[in-house]
């Protein structure tokens, strides 16, 4: 049996490498595309109100006026940068207060 768990871990350990590079290849593709999709939607002037795909906990955050906690909820929900988050988020506001 010791000769199989010998084995076995550095064969997991690989196995678990290989899908962790091919998770970080499908979040850079899918990043890649939102940002040709944002792109096409700006250029065609297409509006777009995505404030129903925002996680429910970045809608609580607003609600309770933290907005900085809001921006961090997104960043992390989503993988997007600081300004895209913030510009999310700062829509979110405005749309509520109009």
């Amino acid at each position: 049996m010791a000769e199989y768990f010998g084995f076995l871990v550095p064969a997991l350990i690989a196995f678990g490498y290989y899908l962790f590079s091919q998770l970080d290849e499908h979040r850079k593709r899918i990043r890649f595309l939102e940002v040709k999709m944002d792109a096409l939607i700006k250029h065609t002037g297409i509006a777009f109100d995505d404030s129903t795909l925002v996680p429910v906990e970045v809608h609580k955050a607003i609600q309770a006026g933290k907005r900085l906690k809001a921006i961090r909820l997104y960043r992390q929900i989503t993988g997007a940068g600081l300004k895209e988050a913030a510009d999310v988020v700062d829509a979110l506001i405005k749309s509520r207060q109009g």
